[in-house]
Order: structure tokens, then sequence, then C-alpha cells
């Protein structure tokens, strides 16, 4: 029988497996200014560096990037059929220029796409430090 699991605060491996088992784009809320959720669906890898740290890419003067600065909570949602796993926790935007431009390629590869579309644009980096895991499976 299908049940929610609050899984605490770490990606354990075999959430991790299942959300790189297959190639997912996920939907990121965040908090707008009228306290209303925003959403988005994002590329997304796991940093390889910081095992509870999800890496997102977006051009830093779209809206998401403005409101994650201006209220760090993030929610990012992953759906298969019936079976979803949302992290929850707090979002950092790194502005260093060659990161950004380094993880857009890098998400462009493991996404399929070219990553030559994405030279020479101003990128910023979105970390999601995940706080809480809730799996419903």
């Amino acid at each position: 029988m299908p049940e929610i699991q609050v899984l605490g605060t770490v990606l354990t491996p075999e959430v991790r497996s299942w959300l790189t088992a297959e190639l997912r784009i996920p939907v990121l809320a965040v908090v707008g200014r009228d306290g209303a959720p925003s959403q988005s669906a994002m590329w997304f890898d796991l940093d390889p560096d910081q095992p509870d740290t999800v890496l997102m890419n977006t051009r830093p003067e779209r809206v998401k990037a403005r409101l994650i600065r201006a209220d760090p909570r993030l929610s990012l949602c992953f759906v298969d059929g019936e079976e979803w796993v949302t992290l929850r926790g707090k979002g950092e935007i790194d502005d260093d220029p060659e990161r950004g431009s380094r993880t857009i390629q890098a998400l462009a590869v493991r996404y399929g796409k070219d990553p030559g579309r994405y030279a020479g644009q101003a990128r910023v980096t979105v970390l999601l430090h995940v706080d809480k895991v809730i799996r419903y499976s």
C-alpha cells in the first residue's frame, strides 16, 4: 500500500538513485513577493561534492533568481506516475560566472542538448541545500 515517508534531512542512497535513475525534470517552487508560490520546471543534477545539495541553473535576471535572493525557502518536486519525491530546503545563488557557465553546459549535456547554445550567456548556479525529504511510493 502506498505511503508518505518523511525521510529526514538526508538524500539517502536510495533516494539519490531514484532521482537519477531516469532523466527527470522537477518543478521548483519559490516564494513570491506576495507569499504565493512561483513554479518553474528545471534541469537538475546532484552536487558530487555536497551530498545533500541539488544543482540547478538560471539567468541572473530571471524572476526565480530574484525571488530566491529575497526568500531562500525552496521546494523541488519530482513525479513519476503516482510516485513522487519532494525536497525542501534553503536556496543559494552562486554568482560565479565561470561556475554558472560550467553548470549550464553540464546540465545541457545531461539533458541531451547542445551546450554551445549557452555559450556566452550570463548564468548563475542555483543550489538547493536539502533539509527535508518527503517520498510517496
